[in-house]
């Protein structure tokens, strides 16, 4: 396996797996990545994984990546049994990012490439797609600003100026920010979130533009500064996720500090109503409705997801080590709260596009864990292969396998055989 040696910020690498037999235990052998991480948890997942996953596939990153995200990309290239996929995942600091080898032994021939490398300044906090238009991608950096890459307008080598050269950038916060959410309808409407307490609304599509000089200056070239259409106060100290409801175009919650979950209606607002006012289908849909904000955790609300069929179930995670399933017509009570299995703070929680009754989260303890609504103990698969917190994760579109990333550099991508038959028999 051949890993190529980039330097890069963010990053849409291409995905070649193809399935192999899995190993028996005398056959793993020793590589790099376990010369790196030697924890005793991590040497008896290591030890075990042959006998748990379907596919599993692992890197190690020079720079850790705080974000990853799958694309709804698939073909077949040359062999049937090799799959190519992308996703994309985003760098901190400007090291040059070097894969180690990794999956071969697992069970799985594997091997991660650039497919258009863009340079970025600042971390990149968090990267996202449009849905509509897979090609722009919005990434928050860790210099308050937010950055839009329309990838098929940058070459599939890096520059060798080191400039970047993002299409726009979206200037608005005045710290820095993790929390990122492109409308599922409407293009170009994207909502940010960050630690400024702040919450800002932008139309990428057709905000006017205010020119600036071409000159680099500080590593970074761009004609077009956006405003933001409409800013929100959370009345928080902090804002950590934020994510537009699925199915009601006016509707978005975030997950803010103090254990805080916000839901807002763009109909109440107007600077913004006539946003989303042609995706009802009748003028009497448009009354102001869900405004809340309520106190659903002991610690800072970190994550949130709706529910993508079921317009009224939402999770939240916490620093208190929680997560909570709520039914939006009644937010005084939790549905359900799991509270027995994640040791330290929840980072993120994510339904699986594939079986309704299935998530899963992430946390600060080193975990993923998958949770199946129906099961009696919740948790139906504990993926212990991170040694170090891992803040994203990513659900496969039309598979169940899971992307995730991890603050000790590691990047995964796996299918638990216990996940993938329990989603099969759905």
């Amino acid at each position: 396996m051949e890993i190529d040696s980039i330097i890069i910020q963010i990053d849409e690498p291409n995905i070649d797996i193809a399935q192999q037999p899995p190993q028996q235990e005398d056959d793993v052998e020793s590589d790099e990545y376990d010369q790196v991480f030697q924890s005793t948890e991590f040497c008896r997942w290591r030890k075990n994984s042959p006998y748990l996953y379907n596919m599993l596939f692992y890197e190690l990153l020079q720079c850790p990546s705080p974000t990853v995200q799958w694309l709804d990309y698939h073909t077949v290239k040359g062999d049937p049994k090799c799959d190519y996929y992308r996703l994309i995942i985003g760098t901190q600091g400007f090291d040059e990012f070097t894969g180690e080898h990794g999956g071969y032994e697992m069970g799985v021939r594997g091997s991660i490439h650039p497919y258009v490398p863009m340079y970025h300044v600042g971390d990149v906090n968090k990267a996202r797609a449009m849905p509509q238009n897979t090609f722009k991608i919005a990434s928050f950096s860790s210099t308050n600003d937010i950055f839009l890459f329309d990838y098929s307008k940058h070459p599939s080598k890096l520059n060798p100026d080191g400039i970047s050269r993002p299409q726009a950038i979206l200037r608005g916060h005045t710290d820095e920010g993790f929390a990122l959410s492109w409308h599922p309808i409407q293009q170009g409407l994207l909502l940010t979130g960050a630690q400024d307490g702040k919450m800002c609304l932008w139309n990428v599509e057709k905000m006017s533009t205010t020119p600036v000089p071409t000159t680099p200056t500080n590593g970074i070239e761009c004609n077009t500064i956006l405003d933001p259409v409409e800013t929100f106060d959370s009345e928080r100290k902090l804002v950590d996720a934020i994510q537009w409801h699925p199915s009601h175009p006016a509707v978005f919650g975030a997950a803010a500090g103090s254990g805080t979950l916000l839901i807002t209606d763009l109909r109440a607002s107007s600077g913004s109503a006539s946003l989303v006012e042609s995706l009802f289908p009748s003028p009497t849909s448009s009354s102001k409705t869900l405004q809340f904000r309520v106190k659903v955790h002991s610690a800072d609300c970190n994550c949130l997801a709706f529910h993508p069929i079921n317009e009224y179930a939402l999770l939240t995670g916490s620093d208190d080590t929680t997560i909570a399933l709520w039914d939006m017509r009644n937010l005084s009570k939790e549905v359900r709260r799991f509270d027995q299995r994640h040791r330290d703070g929840i980072l993120q929680v994510a339904w699986s596009p594939l079986a309704p009754s299935v998530f899963a989260s992430s946390s600060a303890d080193q975990h993923v864990c998958v949770w199946d609504l129906k099961s009696p103990d919740g948790v139906i698969f504990d993926h212990k292969g991170h040694d170090s917190r891992i803040p994203d994760i990513s659900w496969h579109p039309t598979r169940p396998m899971i992307a995730s990333v991890a603050e000790d550099s590691s990047f995964q991508i796996w299918e638990a055989s216990v996940v993938e038959n329990l989603i099969n028999n759905v």
